[in-house]
């Protein structure tokens, strides 16, 4: 009698224990699948900076007549990104996350030409993206409310607005000021600078829409990864996405300005100012972003 009352205590117990960890479990999942919003800020920049003075009509020499080029003293330019996101259970631990978002990138630039002639040239680019980010997460689950995840994945953008400034302070000390002469080759007197007044013309301040520019693309496809926490229905993100595609185009054939002017067999600046073309850069950003997702389907699990 006493060995059935103790078995039935055992098996009792076990069954307590088995209800015990099935509902844990049940609890420290995360929901199957949800929706909701995000919003964050975004740090972006391009992944160089050479070229950029010859895609803009200059070509910076020393003394010596060594082609220098651009020094870039801005690294990131503050932005934003706000939209939808939602999550898809794939398997245990596995989710996909597409989102669809506003976000904004583009770069700043300011020399640190500081002579009588080469003063600081200004580059501000503001470029304004549709974009579609498609990851999968994994999920490791603290307890029934905190978990840790990591993500990685692609995103594919749009350009719909965006507005490039450019600002030459050359030769703004003097009185009255000097202008750029209009040749490609440099000299002492033109502060060993090298000038296409087909980019930008004589104009000292220049702007334009980004993607109304001819040589920049309006598609951006890329690559991220991320890591980041989830509480209860909040999910705060760190992630960098890396884009495949460049903003610019070097190679862009631009012969159709140059013709304009009388001038034949050029096709862009490179080739004007006789400097080899480098690789087009492209964009890359830091987000932090934060999420939070509302109860709209039936899986009846707690957030």
């Amino acid at each position: 009698m006493r060995k059935k009352s103790i078995l039935s205590l055992v098996a009792l117990a076990l069954l307590l224990l088995v209800a015990i960890e099935s509902n844990a479990q049940r609890k420290n999942r995360a929901p199957e699948n949800r929706f909701g919003i995000r919003a964050g800020f975004n740090m972006s920049d391009l992944t160089s900076a050479k070229g950029l003075d010859v895609y803009n009509g200059l070509s910076y020499y020393n003394q010596n007549f060594n082609y220098v080029g651009f020094t870039d003293t801005e690294p990131f330019k503050l932005g934003f990104n706000v939209g939808f996101v939602g999550q898809i259970k794939l398997a245990d631990y596995w989710y996909l996350q597409p989102s669809l978002i506003f976000t904004s990138k583009g770069y700043k630039l300011n020399t640190q030409n500081q002579g009588d002639f080469t003063q600081n040239v200004e580059l501000d680019v503001e470029a304004y993206y549709v974009q579609l980010p498609i990851d999968i997460l994994w999920k490791y689950n603290f307890s029934s409310d905190f978990r840790f995840f990591a993500q990685g994945g692609a995103f594919l953008g749009y350009g719909v607005a965006g507005t490039s400034y450019f600002i030459d302070h050359f030769g703004e000390k003097f009185v009255p000021r000097v202008r750029h002469e209009q040749t490609a080759m440099p000299t002492a007197v033109n502060g060993y600078i090298g000038y296409d007044h087909t980019v930008h013309g004589l104009m000292d301040e220049d702007y334009d829409e980004t993607f109304m520019t001819e040589g920049t693309n309006r598609f951006e496809l890329g690559v991220e990864l991320g890591l980041g926490f989830e509480y209860k229905a909040f999910q705060l993100t760190l992630s960098y996405q890396y884009g495949l595609t460049p903003l610019y185009d070097y190679d862009y054939d631009f012969s159709g300005r140059y013709e304009a002017k009388g001038i034949q067999n050029i096709s862009n600046s490179f080739e004007y100012l006789k400097i080899p073309t480098p690789k087009s850069p492209v964009q890359h950003v830091i987000s932090f972003t934060l999420a939070y997702y509302m109860n709209l389907f039936s899986n009846k699990v707690k957030y």
